[in-house]
């Protein structure tokens, strides 16, 4: 597997620093990165479809809506790159990420059916 090293100092924007510095100094990054998406995975699908729309508090996001928003970030972030890459430097407009999971129907899918499979 190709190596890739963290991120180094104001090559990410203050705020995610508590989260570059969790990152080991090892040089293999991308592995780091399937570990731990299949460790999450395994995770998510032992819990019982009654838990994944569990909601800790009135008008917080269900496992499930937090799954979903993950996905949508990784795809504006992975559109946001492709602009990058082609020296496209038109203004990227932001998102509402509130309004994106009241609309994904996060707590409607079936994970099993749909990502059972690691």
């Amino acid at each position: 597997m190709r190596s890739i090293e963290k991120p180094k100092d104001g090559e990410f924007p203050p705020y995610a620093n508590m989260y570059i510095q969790l990152l080991p100094d090892d040089g293999l990054l991308l592995k780091h990165l399937k570990n731990n998406f299949i460790a999450t995975k395994e995770l998510i699908l032992s819990l019982p479809e009654g838990k994944l729309n569990y909601r800790y508090a009135e008008n917080k996001w269900t496992i499930k809506e937090v799954l979903v928003h993950i996905i949508d970030d990784e795809r504006i972030y992975a559109y946001r790159a492709l602009r990058f890459a082609r020296n496209d430097n038109t203004e990227l407009p932001g998102f509402e990420q509130d309004d994106y999971v009241l609309y994904s129907r996060a707590n409607e899918r079936s994970i099993r059916k749909h990502y059972g499979r690691i």
